[in-house]
């Protein structure tokens, strides 16, 4: 109805009230002079009904109160004319910063590589060979490091929390500044509907779908669902009857929510007094790294997850828990912080940045090529295990912030202009959705065959592609079908444009 409404209704009077004022593009582009120069438009879209050369100016006079109200917008929520539209434009705005969508749509990419390998290990003919010629390569060592793809993820989620709430505290007013009920409800509103959505798919129809000596009888690959998909409602799932979880692969949205929980102990003083906010966040990151580096020395815990002798256990104790996973989000707060104080507008030596990169690359580098000789039959020593675990996922954190961080002040160079491809934005807008859905996609590939896979270089690519472009074709039906909609509801009934 909603899309039938917006083609029929909508667009036609849009056409009828619209006075074509043709300007300069530059203009229009440039009439708010440098008021939010660098702010960061995250889940802003280009109007629908624009022109690449002379954009449209809108009469609203013409247009009754009625045509503008609530109602009006709960309908369009519902559109997919206009949510496609969104979803798929690729304009972005002069001061919006642009690499994100790209860092989020490669670090995604890198999630599927790695499950396309991980998830396939159990139909696969060829197991050991495979597994032998992939640690003894080291251009596959990025593929074995996978793990740390989603600390991009909290890294983004701590930089974008910190940098536009503060930003809405500031311009608010009162003891509390903004509305803390609010800033719980969206996000809970934001990521919920689709995650339940994905799950009762995934839980109830996938029985139905197909039959095979590869098919289980159960459907999903989780066979608990039925009994622990509330744990997955409250984002609880990585502390409550982790040996029963339903959507393995969701441990990661129950880090975000419980991360985004507790971000307003480090917001609220660090908004009123920096060393205030400091020292909460200091001992947030003090207290993860202490609890890291002790499990891993009582348990003997290798470095990352591929080495372990015991993967359940480090998964249960460290690769899933909040306190041990942080490290990266509080670095991204860390930046936020840095582009809020300065308004993106910081002024660095050449040199200086120069040297950012270096350090930077050199540090990324370690963190992921620092563990090859343990492949090799050269194991760490059980404190350099410790200690590596303790601190790479913080490191890489510090590493992403700081090419976000110098993407968005002008010292990106060819990294922000490949990281800001406008074909990057559509999907990176669909990052979540293609998140819940991939891992499902996998299932289906490899459970309806036949016999097992023998799997070679030129067969995992030619998954890898396959995943990739079956994951984004259903996100965006996914988006289309919920996500959107429940976007523009919270907007239209509490009257919010913009979100943290």
């Amino acid at each position: 109805m909603g899309t039938v409404y917006d083609i029929y209704v909508q667009h036609a009077m849009t056409q009828f009230n619209t006075v074509q004022i043709r300007v300069p593009y530059e203009t229009v582009n440039n009439s708010a002079g440098n008021a939010g120069e660098h702010a960061l438009r995250v889940g802003e879209y280009a109007p629908i009904h624009d022109q690449a050369q002379y954009p449209t100016v809108a009469n609203k006079s013409l247009s009754p109160p009625s045509y503008r109200g609530t109602i009006h917008k709960i309908i369009i929520a519902f559109s997919m004319y206009t949510n496609g539209a969104k979803v798929l434009n690729t304009r972005q705005g002069s001061g919006a910063l642009t690499c994100v969508n790209g860092i989020r749509f490669l670090s995604l990419s890198w999630v599927i590589w790695g499950h396309t390998y991980a998830f396939i290990v159990f139909f696969v003919d060829n197991l050991v060979p495979v597994y032998q010629d992939l640690t003894k390569r080291w251009t596959m060592q990025v593929l074995l490091q996978g793990t740390f793809s989603v600390d991009t993820f909290f890294v983004l989620s701590g930089l974008l929390v910190t940098y536009l709430t503060l930003r809405e505290m500031k311009k608010g007013s009162g003891r509390f500044r903004i509305n803390w009920g609010l800033y719980y409800f969206h996000r809970f509103w934001r990521l919920t509907p689709p995650y339940m959505l994905v799950l009762m798919v995934y839980a109830v129809t996938t029985k139905y779908w197909a039959t095979g000596p590869l098919w289980p009888e159960q459907g999903a690959m989780d066979q608990f669902c039925n009994e622990t998909w509330w744990t997955n409602l409250i984002y609880v799932n990585n502390f409550v009857q982790m040996d029963k979880m339903c959507m393995g692969w969701s441990w990661y949205l129950s880090n975000d929510m419980q991360f985004y929980v507790v971000s307003p102990l480090i917001l609220i003083p660090l908004f009123w007094h920096i060393v205030a906010g400091g020292a909460m966040l200091l001992y947030f990151l003090l207290a993860s790294l202490i609890y890291t580096g002790l499990m891993c020395s009582i348990h003997n815990f290798g470095p990352g997850l591929a080495t372990q002798s015991d993967q359940l256990t480090y998964f249960d104790l460290v690769y899933i828990k909040p306190y041990a996973r942080i490290g990266p989000y509080l670095m991204g707060m860390v930046v936020g912080y840095v582009l809020y104080l300065t308004e993106c507008k910081p002024k660095m030596n050449k040199m200086i940045a120069l040297g950012g990169w270096v350090v930077a690359t050199a540090c990324a580098l370690a963190v992921v090529y620092g563990v090859y000789d343990v492949y090799q039959g050269h194991p760490l020593s059980n404190d350099v295990g410790a200690f590596y675990n303790t601190m790479s996922r913080t490191v890489w954190g510090a590493c992403v912030g700081w090419v976000i961080y110098a993407c968005c002040t002008g010292y990106g160079g060819f990294v922000n202009t490949l990281l800001s491809w406008g074909a990057f934005v559509p999907l990176g807008r669909l990052t979540y959705c293609a998140y819940l859905i991939h891992p499902i996609i996998m299932f289906v590939v490899y459970s309806v065959r036949e016999r097992l896979i023998f799997v070679t270089d030129v067969s995992a690519t030619y998954f890898f592609f396959g995943h990739m472009v079956m994951t984004y074709g259903c996100a965006f039906v996914v988006s289309m079908v919920f996500e959107a909609p429940m976007m523009g509801l919270e907007k239209a009934i509490l009257n919010r444009d913009k979100s943290v």
